[in-house]
């Protein structure tokens, strides 16, 4: 085999050798969550609550804060990675007008990298026992319904796909999510009253039926939760969420008053970004799974070829040389050495000329 020929072949068998660690090991290893994981959104909307001051100063009647505008900050990031694990930490900060932080919530779940559903949490690390998606979508989704963890009820509950649409650019699936039933985040539960003044109900709610109940009143609290996610496609990036978020203080089941409802939708420029970060990774994965390993298999091929063809050119020129081509040089080499014919001189002179002693 000529030297060309042989490195063509070489450059080929490389190239077949990285296309598939491209696609079967670099591909793999990079489409999960990586350690340093963080995602960032950001809300705009109104929130219903209790004022804490009115309520420790006894001003029942104007404890209820309705439709406040508000913004917040939604953050994920992870903490811990083990393996195919990965502890998320999601908190969410809800500021009012002037900035002042109006509530907080925040969750931790030990979750697989890449499907994002529940995982044994690993040792020495801390995390909520929880059944389904709690903290993003998987980052290969489908449109198919996914069990989903309602934090506030303690519930499992469908994530209902609802077709696709496009968002920011981005063709995205819809994800629509409701959960109501007793309030079971303890958390949130040891921070509520168990029991208040009759008065106290009634000048919050003057039409609350509590006629047969005793001076002080026990309550029950209901969640309710209702959102819609948007989610990219080809990353599980949540590109846009709308959620619609209560607790509802009861008194044998029936309303009594609110104590805190938040209206959340994400901002537009919290979409963009969010669309740009999904539009780099899932040109980052196109690369690594598609693009890059058939591209190199698609030129080991060409240089396969090229190897092949040089070395079919290579053996055909010396066959030829082989049947044909020794007799002309015989031949050439044959008057290459014969002499040039000599001139003899003439013993009988040409008559009329002159003979010269």
């Amino acid at each position: 085999m000529r030297r060309a020929s042989w490195i063509l072949s070489s450059v080929s068998v490389l190239l077949v050798a990285a296309g598939a660690v491209s696609k079967f090991a670099v591909y793999p290893a990079l489409h999960q969550m990586p350690e340093d994981a963080e995602g960032k959104m950001q809300f705009q909307g109104t929130i219903t609550a209790l004022d804490p001051q009115a309520m420790q100063r006894g001003d029942f009647a104007n404890a209820v804060i309705r439709d406040l505008p508000v913004t917040a900050d939604r953050k994920v990031e992870a903490v811990h990675t083990s393996g195919s694990t990965i502890v998320l930490n999601d908190r969410t900060d809800v500021f009012g007008p002037t900035g002042q932080v109006v509530s907080v919530s925040e969750h931790r779940y030990a979750v697989h990298r890449e499907n994002l559903l529940e995982r044994p949490t690993p040792k020495g690390e801390r995390a909520e026992p929880h059944v389904g998606l709690s903290a993003g979508f998987p980052l290969t989704p489908e449109k198919r319904d996914y069990p989903f963890w309602d934090s506030e009820t303690q519930t499992t509950v469908p994530a209902k796909y609802d077709g696709s649409t496009d968002r920011q650019g981005r063709k995205v699936y819809i994800y629509r999510i409701v959960a109501a039933g007793p309030l079971a985040d303890k958390t949130v539960k040891d921070a509520l009253p168990p029991a208040l003044p009759k008065t106290a109900l009634l000048a919050l709610n003057p039409a609350a039926p509590l006629g047969s109940q005793p001076d002080v009143v026990p309550l029950e609290y209901v969640s309710t939760t209702n959102m819609t996610g948007y989610v990219d496609a080809e990353t599980g990036v949540t590109i846009a969420l709308e959620s619609s978020k209560g607790i509802t203080a009861t008194v044998q089941g029936a309303e009594v008053f609110p104590v805190a409802k938040a209206s959340l939708t994400t901002t537009k420029a919290s979409e963009r970004d969010l669309a740009d970060t999904a539009a780099t990774g899932a040109l980052v994965f196109w690369i690594l799974s598609d693009a890059g390993p058939y591209g190199m298999w698609a030129l080991a091929l060409v240089l396969l070829l090229l190897a092949v063809w040089l070395e079919m050119r290579h053996r055909r020129g010396l066959t030829l040389a082989d049947e044909g081509g020794g007799v002309p040089q015989q031949r050439e080499s044959e008057a290459e050495g014969s002499e040039p014919p000599q001139l003899h001189e003439v013993d009988a002179m040409e008559p009329g000329r002159e003979q010269r002693p």
